[in-house]
């Protein structure tokens, strides 16, 4: 893999939306770490995890922890991580929660050219 290609971590708990999410992201020219859990996802990245330039996860993820509370736990490992907060909800709880802690939020299923625009966007 390319050292100087953006490192990009997918939490998200949908093996398709994950899939279709990282060929997104590789075709963009990221290196893409990306699991199911936090824990999971910490594990594939290891050290790495300073390295991550950008996180994005979904907001629902099962019965626990949502997406946005899940981040906040990696935010003094992964430091200079921009986060995109992707929910198909649209009752607000996932837009009120990303505002809150500081992340960009889209609605599902997000568009490429919008990933794209985000992840280009400084």
């Amino acid at each position: 893999m390319d050292a100087q290609a953006p490192l990009v971590a997918i939490l998200e708990d949908d093996p398709s939306a994950a899939e279709a999410l990282a060929m997104i992201l590789r075709d963009w020219g990221a290196q893409v770490v990306q699991a199911a859990a936090l824990e999971a996802l910490v594990a594939e990245l290891g050290p790495r995890l300073r390295e991550v330039g950008y996180i994005i996860t979904d907001f629902h993820l099962g019965d626990g922890p949502d997406g946005v509370s899940l981040v906040l736990t990696l935010a003094s490992a992964a430091p200079h991580a921009r986060v995109l907060v992707l929910s198909g909800s649209f009752h607000g709880r996932a837009s009120a929660a990303a505002a809150k802690a500081g992340f960009d939020v889209m609605q599902k299923p997000a568009r490429a050219e919008a990933i794209v625009a985000w992840l280009e966007r400084r």
